[in-house]
């Protein structure tokens, strides 16, 4: 059976279009409560059990068991214009403008908190800290770049917390993470022919995280936390098919990516009866996503490896090298009423992404962040947080081509264009307390 060429896959489609959530392919919907407020405070003020996904030392200032339900519906809107090469047109490129290549997704979260005895409490939360949705479709400049990219990376997280004193608690989660993907693209076959790619495949993989809480005076609250990196190996298939004559063949493949580490500082300060208000920052090593690289999981013999002259076992290389970044937040909360409370923040997000590498999977840029928000108490023990986000980012250009494993240019694909993106966020939650 004749060999496919390795170009068939871009490994840039694990990585995120950029939507919503943190930069890179972060996704920050995991508090309705914390939503209002850019996030500002998220790990230092314990409104809910939704703390524990950012600082689990949070649920020991819970004192009632509670439960709290919801998500956020991210309403992305991306705009491209730019060209492409295509052997297949009469002028060799294509030129495009698409505005609905970013997908409307629900993105949902659960948690529950009890505390055991007066020091000890116990949490299990399940939420999502990374996803995409995008489908450019297959008749635009970039096509062999990219087309549909579905990814989700769902954690499951006991936690326990232990409250030393009035003014210091600690917490511990270890998570198990579950990863998925579908990801597809056109791509140019020796002939040339014309074909399809598709990639399936998930994994499980396991981390942890462990914060601290220490109240210094009574109107002030610091949190401090870590989430450890997970090294995620996605196995599934890749399955190439040629559209000139109806071909199809399949190989077994894996990725492994490791999703990074993280520091995240949280301040939340009580001005008076009325007013609170709420810092926060957050550094992500980025650093340690260098390059994306599929490989063959039938040792390079499958039908579709070995075309790689850098290494047969290799069926995409992309170089990354994306670098450490920070995430700053400042938000405030006004009690209007014995019930009502009316939230609002900002946040900026600086980009991981060089310029030199973005890709038409991560068209990410810095990005800016502007929120309200608002908690209304319902009488027995029910409460209702909601909140809403609007995101914008600079224009980004891009330059993209393919590769070999040893960083050579694979073949004469190229894509440039202008990336303009922004997105609405609609979160919402109920907590009930028992």
């Amino acid at each position: 059976m004749k060999k496919i060429n390795s170009s068939l896959f871009a490994l840039s489609t694990l990585t995120l279009a950029m939507q919503a959530g943190a930069a890179g392919f972060a996704l920050n919907e995991s508090s309705a409560a914390a939503a209002g407020t850019a996030y500002a405070g998220r790990g230092s003020n314990a409104e809910d059990a939704s703390i524990m996904a950012a600082n689990p030392a949070g649920i020991a200032l819970l004192e009632e068991r509670q439960v709290t339900l919801g998500g956020a519906l991210v309403v992305p809107k991306g705009n491209f214009e730019g060209t492409g090469v295509d052997p297949f047109s009469p002028t060799g490129t294509v030129s495009s403008k698409n505005d609905d290549f970013l997908k409307t997704k629900f993105i949902p979260f659960g948690f529950f908190s009890m505390p055991v005895d007066e020091q000890l409490s116990f949490g299990l939360g399940v939420y999502a800290p990374f996803g995409s949705s995008s489908d450019y479709g297959d008749e635009w400049a970039g096509k062999y770049m990219a087309d549909k990219t579905e990814f989700t990376v769902v954690n499951i997280q006991p936690t326990v917390a232990y409250q030393f004193s009035d003014d210091l608690s600690v917490g511990l989660g270890v998570f198990a993470s579950h990863g998925e993907g579908e990801l597809t693209r056109e791509v140019v076959l020796p002939g040339p022919a014309l074909g399809s790619s598709k990639m399936t495949g998930d994994g499980w993989a396991y981390g942890w995280n462990i914060g601290v809480i220490w109240q210094p005076v009574e109107q002030t609250t610091l949190g401090l936390s870590y989430r450890s990196k997970v090294d995620h190996s996605l196995e599934g298939d890749a399955q190439i098919t040629v559209k000139t004559f109806s071909a199809q063949f399949e190989e077994k493949a894996k990725l492994d990516i490791t999703f990074p580490e993280q520091f995240e500082l949280s301040a939340t300060h009580q001005i008076d009866n009325r007013w609170t208000v709420m810092a926060g920052a957050v550094w992500t090593r980025w650093s340690s996503f260098d390059a994306l690289v599929i490989e063959s999981n039938q040792g390079g013999n499958g039908p579709i490896s070995g075309r790689d002259p850098s290494d047969t076992d290799v069926l995409t290389y992309v170089p990354e090298k994306w670098e450490d970044v920070w995430a700053f937040s400042v938000g405030a909360s006004y009690q209007y009423s014995d019930d009502l409370t009316l939230k609002a923040g900002y946040a900026f997000d600086q980009s991981p992404v060089p310029d030199e590498y973005r890709t038409a999977r991560t068209p990410d840029s810095d990005r800016n962040w502007l929120t309200v928000g608002a908690k209304y108490e319902f009488g027995n023990d029910w409460t209702v947080d909601a909140a809403y986000g609007y995101m914008f980012g600079s224009k980004v250009n891009i330059g993209e081509k393919n590769y070999n494993s040893d960083g050579t240019p694979n073949g004469g694909l190229t894509l440039k264009g202008e990336y303009d993106n922004s997105a609405h966020v609609f979160s919402a939650s109920v907590t009930k307390r028992f």
